[in-house]
């Protein structure tokens, strides 16, 4: 009995060590928490160091219940080119490469613009739209259409979103001399993957990359809509592989059961 459990808990510990994820370091996150709803999101209540309500209408604010977890933001109603956005002006500490994720939905996604930027520079805290000359990479939401940004213009990633659909998009954007795994898919130097709720929509782009990245923005303008955007995420290159949980409790559990039939054993 007690020769047979010895050899099950080492097999099963090669195991726990072949299954495993890749994760980055967090340089960055919000998920907004249980914030009552309708309360404004603003600097003092998240993780944000920038939030602007323009002239354009419309309001940051919290919804709660949202179709996430707990609360989530709901950004926009700018029916102008005055923005509605929140973001870090710095602080991300100059980063070679950038992954940025976040849930979203919206009740109606073909009005205006939702933009994602990430770079260094004025413009990720004031009141103006980006700088081409200050952005690591940029992605859009363009009446539904998903855009990425390189110098000469905006560009379609040949996806369309749908509305009161549940979304996550990832976005990686790579300049450190060399491919990253990041998971999910590899991205090679200088340039950009997209992904929504996991499939590759931009695989290997050229992207804008005239900036280390210090700091993004999230922000809608010129259309009515709204977007509920939860669980923001920024992660660094530094990637590494890491049990999955689920190994791990099944490891544990089965060494667990073979401790207690050894010491059956020994006491019959």
């Amino acid at each position: 009995m007690n020769y047979k459990i010895r050899l099950i808990v080492p097999t099963l510990a090669i195991f726990l060590f072949a299954c495993h994820s890749v994760t980055g370091d967090l340089i960055f996150s919000e998920d907004f928490g249980n914030i009552a709803d309708g309360t404004n999101i603003t600097t003092s209540n998240t993780n944000f160091n920038y939030s602007r309500i323009g002239s354009g209408g419309g309001a940051i604010v919290s919804a709660n219940p949202s179709n996430f977890t707990q609360a989530a933001m709901s950004l926009g109603g700018s029916s102008t080119a005055s923005l509605n956005g929140v973001g870090l002006s710095s602080g991300l500490g100059n980063k070679n490469f950038v992954g940025l994720s976040f849930n979203f939905r919206s009740a109606d996604v073909s009005q205006g613009d939702l933009v994602i930027t990430t770079g260094s520079g004025s413009t990720f805290g004031n009141n103006s739209g980006f700088s081409s000359s200050q952005l690591f990479f940029g992605v859009q939401f363009d009446a539904g259409n998903v855009e990425y940004r390189r110098s000469s213009g905006w560009n379609n990633a040949g996806f369309s979103l749908s509305n009161n659909t549940d979304y996550q998009i990832e976005n990686y954007g790579n300049n450190t001399g060399a491919d990253v795994d990041y998971g999910n898919g590899l991205v090679a130097n200088q340039r950009l993957d997209i992904l929504i709720n996991g499939t590759n929509i931009a695989d290997d782009v050229s992207f804008n990359n005239n900036q280390l990245v210090d700091g993004f923005r999230i922000y809608q303008v010129n259309g009515g809509q709204t977007y509920e955007i939860d669980d923001i995420t920024l992660v660094d290159g530094n990637f590494s592989s890491v049990p999955e949980p689920t190994s791990l409790l099944m490891f544990g559990a089965t060494a667990l059961i073979g401790l207690k039939r050894r010491r059956k054993t020994s006491r019959a």
